[in-house]
């Protein structure tokens, strides 16, 4: 059993009726604009949820939020009972919180063996950064990089183990930074807009490995993506923000449906399958 495998048995089952995660009342304020306003939901333990909205709606400030890259202006962000907004950016890593980004964020000039490994230090208390400078110098490097290992062969990337990130296509990096963000061993996943940049095929074959991944190593996952056919395709409940509150909250048939969303999407197709842009 890998150290992986381990971490997964040894968590709360799924059917566990508390929330792995609750969003309680939380609002964000830069100067005069309010980014996200009293907003509160759940995510269920063993859950694929999707935060959507439209632009600006507020789904990545939540992210941010989540991973302390920016301070709530009131509210409360709990993880198994404890207060994530009561703890510095640099340990949400070890408490179990792991993310992906709209943007990728590897080390080019790693090996993408290096970059998974990364990953797996994180989970120390100096965030990515630390664990890149410290990497190599720890007795339990050896254990690292075979569960960074496993993660590649599981993703069908073990081939490209040794090779530099640099110059490898957009899909396989985006996998990359799935692997990356797994090796940290988290409880709950944030996904940022993975399905960005990928092509029809990739994007139905990014939705299976999610829920294998959420299977597998028994997570809760929440995610931010504009590509409404995976959200609604993996999701087992949808959030959906507008202008930073939430207007509504179900299994993704009762969100479709809701007169709110829809009009929210200006009287769009929530169903779409296409492509968009969302900075929110």
């Amino acid at each position: 059993m890998t150290g992986a495998t381990a971490a997964a048995a040894s968590r709360p089952a799924a059917d566990d009726a508390t929330p792995l995660l609750r969003v309680e009342d939380v609002s964000v304020r830069f100067g005069g604009v309010v980014a996200l306003d009293g907003l509160s939901f759940d995510v269920p333990r063993g859950s694929i949820c999707g935060l959507i909205g439209p632009n600006g709606a507020g789904k990545t400030t939540m992210f941010n939020v989540v991973s302390r890259v920016y301070e709530a202006s009131s509210g409360r962000v709990l993880l198994d009972g404890q207060d994530l907004l009561r703890l510095p950016a640099h340990r949400i890593a070890s408490v179990g919180v792991a993310r992906t980004f709209q943007n990728i964020a590897l080390f080019p000039t790693m090996t993408v063996l290096d970059n998974i490994t990364v990953g797996a230090h994180s989970r120390g208390s100096g965030g990515w950064v630390s664990a890149a400078l410290r990497l190599g110098t720890r007795r339990n490097d050896a254990a690292a990089r075979a569960d960074a290992m496993a993660l590649l062969d599981r993703l069908g990337l073990a081939s490209l183990a040794l090779r530099p990130v640099a110059g490898l296509p957009f899909g396989t990096m985006k996998r990359i930074e799935l692997a990356r963000a797994m090796a940290a061993r988290p409880k709950l996943l944030l996904l940022d807009e993975p399905a960005n940049g990928l092509t029809h095929s990739e994007v139905d074959e990014l939705g299976s490995v999610i829920r294998t991944l959420r299977d597998d190593f028994a997570l809760s996952v929440l995610l931010v993506e504009h590509h409404m056919k995976m959200v609604m395709g993996i999701s087992d409940r949808v959030t959906v923000l507008d202008f930073g509150r939430r207007i509504a909250d179900g299994t993704p048939a009762q969100v479709q449906r809701d007169p709110a969303v829809i009009a929210a999407y200006l009287g769009g197709d929530v169903h779409r399958d296409g492509d968009g842009s969302d900075r929110g």
